[in-house]
């Protein structure tokens, strides 16, 4: 999205080849610019004879031979074609001009992290068995391009023992990490064509994936790359080799005997399916499975054929100790020759979830450095986000990852900010006083009964107090959805809304409480079916949380007696006969307890119980916003759900309000005992298929979406479907905390072959952080179009690490704020508080104090609400507790809460301040989030905080020496280089005015007087024997005075200098865009902190004097266009080229000895790589380690252990030489001897420690399978069916 154009008096532009300011110090003192997220995805490791052969498709004739010419192929956006030059394979992306080749069906980006680096190239064997489906089209190249690359990945075996089950070796495996749209399905097709080609496996393969319905996507995506092999059904197929119908059917020559499985991961986690399907893939039945162990385990071994692991996040909770995790790992340890295929956009989004992937080679006997996968992630854990990007460039440079998104050019990205009315306002903070009020009553209660609060009371509490808001804030939302949903409905557009949760649960809690009310009907309350109960209107499933909860926990009752603990018998026996009678006593007793009835409850506090429930109603609580928002557009008519719930309420013809269940065709009373009948699941999905379908042929105009349907469904607005020709617009009501769920989600309404791009609308209430985070996402979203991963901004765009509250600085964060506010005297946790307690005391309208006592009155505001959700100074609501506690005063129990209930600190402060009125809501969270500005600013200024990963722009970028290589990667053979630079970072004052110029769109300048502050300056005093010049501007220009105050109290100036020229912002950062509600949002990682390329305009205005404001620049500039405006019109024109040039010219001359000789004596003084004149070098040295670098992070971290704070930080950089526009990415490391050699001293040692383990290569390459004529003639030909 284009930079809005500048308004009159606007700040001035920066130059258009300087980099921007980061607001990380180390950006600045490096040259460090945020890289460029997105790049056009150019296939550049495809096989020569794909390129051949999408070279004869373009040409409409033969294929000619690999040499003979050369293909480009194109994304849409033609100038950004990237060129490189090969250096050893690591760094090679090159095209060049031919015959043009669409890239994808619709434009398709990868990260530009991702792009600096090439896979390596796939040769013509990896391909030979889909060159037919590329010829005809039915693979484009980027999904030709994946297939090859995992049929060549596939070849490599890791030989060393112990890498597999029994010792045995394993198989490489590939993981595929496209984004939706780019067709992971024919890219899994196309690779299980090759293996049926080569006849691997006997012909038998394994497809895991989500959902049961999903296996007629497996059976067409086959079908369209022209591979008509038999999709089996597990469900169905496993069914019946448990029932005993095995046989030659389930044998190597019954019609069941070869094809694909098709399983999904809930099959396989029950009973024993494991058994059963290792057993049919091995080619054995399973009564032979057990016959001989030894054999058995030979024939597992031998397999290898295709396991493919789709939607492979669903593994991921391998720290959990889920099921679905331990069985995808054993499945893959069974079987060690199979070709294993993960896919998944958001698979790798973590380092723990990662644990799944053995086969990629990255820890274990196949990478000696890293035995286990612990010792993987515990060293790259200690880099933190950086490593995952170091991981996705190795992996990509290895060969064994991809990951492509489509671009998401065209889409529009909106926050649409909620405002509370008075009467949401007024009801939010009812409910709020209700949950106080019933914790001052279980207080009571327990006060009365004289004990204290039961183990759960309180997590039971706090965890329905949760639940209750976070159902609000989605209540809330509801009228504006609903209200622009018939806004766009009526300009024939499509509405897709997206939740992450139904509220199904609450509902049947409602339900519940309406059946046991119909006890006088003559029904038991077992015996009522919801269908038959009509009601009054729609359930509230905020207020059954509340009845809920008061009903299984408010104590009413003295819980029962714990019966005597009875010792155990001696071995011996009883000592003496005193000892034998007391055991018989307690024996006696106990038994004695257990017949007893409990303890009646006391009706002080029945009464109370009744009262509480009773005020639930006065809160006129909103309905479930699912069911709302069906019955207010329309009903189930009109939308389509696609949820995993049972039922829902409907309004019928009549207007009376049922519940309704959930089926395909109506009512069915059908009953499953095998696994071939329809589960619960199974049926959901099958509902999900036939709601999708109404939506895309036009049926129906709205959908809604949630979690559990948020994989595998499409609604965009498909060329091929009726309903095409209307635009979607994707509502996000609920925002998911997890980010690979929002791509999910987001994948669903944007993929391949649409007729137009989504319209998104982050749909944000003004409570606590959540517009905060949504507007963050929906700018830099707006500001790239596009959306994928392979570098930590690409899941939203941008770097949102600034704005990462679960991390350790969010940690460190709250823990000064609760500490500042919960110890006597309570202080102002940020140095940024003030403006927050301003605003915060202005709403209060308060009188008859002065500025400290209203700030003082706000801190104290802010302390009681931490104290009243239970966050300090009430040790009553912990369960258990925790030693591991360094912290000092209340905020101890702050520590103690999140331990007892498994969060960390930050999701559980989240989770509370929910349940505070709005006002002190959103005064905490600011407070929380300007003291994060703070912690962030100062590890920026140590080093610390690792930032993005960054672009190196200068002046001039020139190799220093050929690269060295420094060391091989056994596992995979790579090298990883020593690259040292030299790096200009100044700019000429010819450059400076430049990008003045052309930054001033409109020729023109305003009055503010702000604005007068940029401009040129010099030191008022010498400063190392001379006077320095630099270039100041505003940092922030908003025409309204108070919104600047605001985000910018400082009035803070970016400077340059004629020898730092990475000390300029950029332009473009310096406005909000229109989709973003707040400049605030836009500007915190630009908020005040230790950086040397700000300046507060009062420091400045002390230190230095103006020599010439940006108004009187362009005012000369003006006033000689003027001049020029008489001269001839064609003249001009020919002019223009060299018009840039003119503006230097013009400054010279009138300002000359005043400005441009000071700048350029300082430029060309500085011109050295050591302090001269005065004056701090232009030119300085840096070294990046390129290629492999994960095998030796253990000794990059033991080398950086005893540097200074600032060199320890391996951050992950990029830079473009001058000249020749080669990109190379690597990892920053100290340049000096000292430091180098220190590294490769402790690379030897590290070495030598290991006695050579890792010296030997630990694995081969196979050669390729010949394609079996035959095979490919059995994969290839449609089977004929007795319809035709």
């Amino acid at each position: 999205m284009p930079a809005p154009a500048s308004a009159p008096g606007a700040a001035p532009p920066t130059p258009a080849s300087a980099p921007s300011a980061s607001a990380s110090e180390d950006a600045a003192r490096d040259g460090g610019d945020a890289i460029d997220t997105f790049s056009s995805y150019v296939p550049a490791a495809l096989p020569p004879c794909v390129v051949a052969a999408l070279r004869a498709r373009a040409s409409g004739g033969a294929a000619s031979k690999p040499g003979d010419g050369v293909i480009e192929i194109l994304d849409d956006d033609a100038d950004d074609a990237r060129t490189g030059t090969n250096n050893d394979g690591d760094d090679a992306n090159a095209t060049s001009p031919g015959s043009a080749v669409p890239c994808h069906t619709s434009p398709a980006v990868e990260s530009a992290l991702l792009s600096s680096v090439s896979a390596p190239p796939a040769p013509d064997e990896a391909a030979a068995s889909i060159l037919k489906p590329v010829r005809e089209g039915k693979l484009s190249p980027l999904q030709a391009e994946g297939a090859a690359l995992a049929v060549r990945r596939f070849n490599r075996v890791y030989t060393s023992k112990g890498t597999g089950r029994n010792d045995a070796s394993t198989r490489a495996g590939f993981f595929i990490g496209d984004g939706a749209g780019i067709g992971k399905g024919r890219q899994i097709s196309a690779v299980l064509l090759d293996a049926l080609s080569r006849n691997h496996g006997g012909g038998r393969h394994l497809w895991l994936s989500v959902s049961r319905e999903l296996v007629q996507d497996a059976r067409r995506d086959l079908a369209d790359v022209g591979c008509h092999v038999d999709v089996h059904d597990g469900a169905d197929m496993l069914d019946r080799m448990q029932g005993g119908r095995k046989g030659k059917a389930l044998g190597a020559g019954g019609t069941l005997g070869k094809g694909v499985l098709f399983v999904t991961y809930s099959l396989l986690v029950s009973g024993q399916r494991v058994e059963d399907i290792v057993g049919w893939l091995a080619g054995r039945n399973a009564a032979k499975a057990l016959e001989k162990v030894r054999e058995r385990t030979r024939i597992e071994q031998s397999y290898t054929g295709v396991i493919i692991f789709d939607e492979a996040h669903k593994a991921k909770n391998l720290e959990a100790d889920t099921r679905t995790a331990k069985l995808v790992i054993a499945l893959q340890e069974r079987l060690p020759n199979a070709r294993v295929l993960y896919c998944s956009a958001t698979g790798v989004s973590d380092i723990k979830h990662m644990a799944y992937a053995t086969r990629l080679g990255l820890w274990g006997s196949a990478n000696p450095l890293y035995p286990t996968f612990d010792s993987f992630r515990e060293a790259l854990a200690k880099r933190g986000v950086g490593a995952m990007e170091m991981l996705a460039l190795e992996m990509k440079r290895k060969g064994i990852f991809l990951a492509r998104t489509l671009s998401w050019d065209g889409a529009e990205f909106h926050t649409l900010e909620v405002k509370l009315n008075t009467n949401q306002i007024a009801m939010y903070d009812g409910a709020v006083q209700w949950w106080f009020d019933v914790k001052d009553s279980i207080d009571s209660a327990l006060e009365l009964m004289g004990i204290a609060a039961p183990r759960l009371l309180w997590r039971a509490y706090w965890s329905a107090h949760q639940r209750f808001f976070r159902e609000m804030c989605i209540c809330a939302k509801i009228d504006e959805v609903v209200k622009q949903a018939k806004e766009y409905l009526e300009n024939d557009h499509a509405i897709v809304i997206g939740l992450q949760s139904t509220g199904e649960a609450s509902m049947e809690v409602a339900l519940d409480e309406l059946a046991d009310l119909a006890k006088g009907a003559g029904k038991s309350v077992n015996g009522i079916d919801f269908e038959d109960m009509t009601l009054s209107g729609l359930v509230s499933t905020s207020a059954s949380i509340m009845s809920n909860f008061i009903r299984n926990h408010f104590p009413v009752a003295l819980p029962p007696p714990k019966p005597p603990k009875i010792p155990d018998i001696p071995p011996n026996g009883f000592p003496t006969e005193a000892h034998r009678l007391e055991h018989m006593r307690l024996l006696d007793l106990a038994e004695r307890m257990k017949t007893e009835p409990p303890p009646l409850p006391i009706p002080q506090l029945l009464e109370r119980r009744q009262e509480i429930l009773d005020s639930i109603r006065d809160l006129e609580l909103p309905p479930n916003p699912l069911d709302e928002i069906i019955d207010r557009l329309g009903g189930e008519g009109v939308v389509a759900e696609m949820t995993g719930r049972s039922g829902r309420i409907l309004r019928n013809k009549s207007g009376k309000y049922k519940y309704v269940s959930r089926r395909v065709g109506g009512p069915s009373k059908q009953k499953s005992y095998g696994l071939s009948m329809p589960s619960r699941e199974d049926e959901n999905d099958r509902l999900n298929i036939v709601e999708k379908k109404k939506f895309m042929d036009g049926t129906k105009s709205v959908a809604i979406i949630s979690d559990a349907a948020s994989t595998g469904i499409s609604l965009h607005a498909d060329r091929r479907c009726p309903s095409s020709h209307k635009r979607r617009v994707h509502a996000s009501n609920q925002l998911p905390w997890a980010a690979d769920k929002a791509i999910q989600q987001l994948g669903r309404s944007h993929r391949s072959g649409q007729e137009t791009a989504p319209i998104y609308k982050m749909v944000v209430t003004e409570l606590g952080g959540e517009r905060r985070f949504a507007s963050a996402v929906s700018k830099r979203m707006a500001q790239l179009g596009a959306l994928t991963k392979g570098d930590r901004r690409a899941a939203s765009g941008s770097d949102l690490s600034e704005f990462d509250i679960d991390s350790l600085f969010g940690r460190r964060a709250l823990v000064i704020m609760v500490d500042a506010l919960s110890n006597p005297p309570v202080t102002a946790p940020s140095r940024n508080s003030n403006g927050i307690l301003d605003k915060f005391v202005a709403a209060k309208q308060l009188t008859g104090k002065d500025e400290e006592e209203k700030r003082s009155f706000a801190l104290t505001e802010a302390a009681k609400a931490l104290t009243e959700v239970g966050l300090v100074g009430d040790p009553s609501v912990v369960s258990q507790s925790c030693t591991d506690v360094t912290f000092s005063g209340s905020f101890v129990f702050f520590c103690l809460l999140a331990f007892s209930t498994h969060l960390s600190l930050q999701k559980q402060f989240l989770n509370r301040i929910a349940g505070l009125d709005v006002a002190r809501q959103n005064l905490l969270f600011s407070l929380f989030m300007a003291t994060l500005d703070d912690v962030i600013a100062g590890a920026k200024a140590t080093g610390e905080f690792e930032g993005s990963v960054e672009d190196v722009k200068a002046s001039k970028i020139m190799l220093k020496g050929k690269p060295k290589v420094i060391a091989t990667d056994t596992s995979c053979g790579a090298k990883t280089k020593l690259t040292k630079l030299t790096v200009d970072r100044g700019i000429s004052f010819d450059s400076i005015v430049q990008a003045i110029t052309d930054g001033d769109k409109n020729g023109s300048h305003g009055t503010n007087k702000k604005v007068g502050l940029s401009g040129f300056y010099l030191s008022k005093r010498k400063i190392a024997g001379r006077r320095l010049v630099l270039f100041a501007q505003k940092k922030v220009e908003r025409e309204d005075d108070t919104d600047t105050d605001f985000i910018d109290p400082q009035n803070l100036m970016i400077i340059t200098r004629p020898n730092t020229v990475s000390a300029v912002a950029s332009y473009q950062l310096l406005f909000c865009l229109p989709c973003c509600p707040c400049t605030y949002y836009c500007f915190d990682q630009y908020k005040q902190g230790k950086n040397p390329c700000e300046m507060p305009s009062r420091e400045l205005e002390h230190k230095y004097e103006l020599l010439l404001s940006y108004s009187d620049l362009l005012g000369h500039l003006s006033e000689v266009k003027k001049v020029e405006s008489d001269v001839d019109a064609v003249k001009k024109c020919a002019e223009n080229l060299a018009q840039r040039q003119d503006a230097a010219s013009i400054i010279r001359s009138k300002w000359g000895t005043r400005v441009a000789d000071l700048w350029d004596d300082a430029y060309d003084n500085s011109n050295f790589s050591f302090h001269n004149d005065g004056l701090a070098p232009r030119i300085s040295e840096m070294a990046l380690l390129t290629g492999a670098v994960l095998h030796i992070l253990p000794s990059l971290e033991k080398a950086v252990q005893f540097m200074p704070g600032n060199q320890r930080s391996l951050r992950v950089m990029r830079i473009e030489l001058s000249g020749s526009g080669q990109k190379i990415v690597g990892i920053k490391y100290p340049s000096s001897k000292e430091a180098i050699d220190r590294l490769m001293m402790v690379m030897n040692d590290l070495a030598n420690a290991r006695q050579g383990v890792s010296s030997v290569p630990s694995f081969l390459d196979e050669t390729y399978s010949a394609i079996d004529e035959k095979a490919v003639a059995r994969a290839t030909t449609e089977r004929k069916t007795m319809k035709r």
